[in-house]
């Protein structure tokens, strides 16, 4: 007998939709997402991953008071507060963005002296996948509104 093995009846060949084919349940990592866009090869990526981490590590504090500005800056609109008081709240807000952006440019331009020429010309486009690994949110950063209002 036999069962006759093949594609069998279901049209194309393998792309990741066959039945008995794993689920891809986790996302890619955003910093495997930006490694890939640079094609950095493993030490790159060993070099790249210490200075993204070092520098989220330094910018953690600000984050989390960027965070904060931002909910001052809601408390004190819904709360009527004067022009002259959301002008330093926005000034405060504005000077830690700035600082959160500093390190970020730091790192980048690390990563930057890693890349080999046929590398750099990914470089701005990463860039861009880099300070989203900066914007994560107090909630983890999570895709979507999760059905809460």
């Amino acid at each position: 007998g036999g069962m006759g093995g093949g594609a069998g009846g279901r049209g194309g060949g393998g792309m990741g939709d066959e039945p008995g084919a794993m689920p891809r349940m986790q996302r890619q990592a955003p910093f495997d997402i930006f490694a890939e866009r640079l094609k950095l090869n493993k030490d790159q990526k060993t070099e790249a991953l210490a200075a993204v981490s070092d520098a989220l590590k330094e910018s953690g504090p600000l984050r989390q008071q960027l965070l904060q500005a931002k909910l001052n800056m809601a408390k004190a609109m819904l709360g009527g507060a004067s022009a002259d008081d959301l002008k330093k709240i926005e000034d405060a807000y504005a000077s830690l963005a700035a600082q959160v952006t500093g390190i970020e440019t730091k790192a980048f331009a690390k990563v930057c002296g890693l890349l080999k020429p046929n590398q750099q010309g990914k470089a701005a486009s990463a860039f861009e996948l880099m300070a989203g690994m900066f914007n994560v949110s107090a909630g983890g950063g999570g895709g979507g509104r999760r059905g809460r209002n």
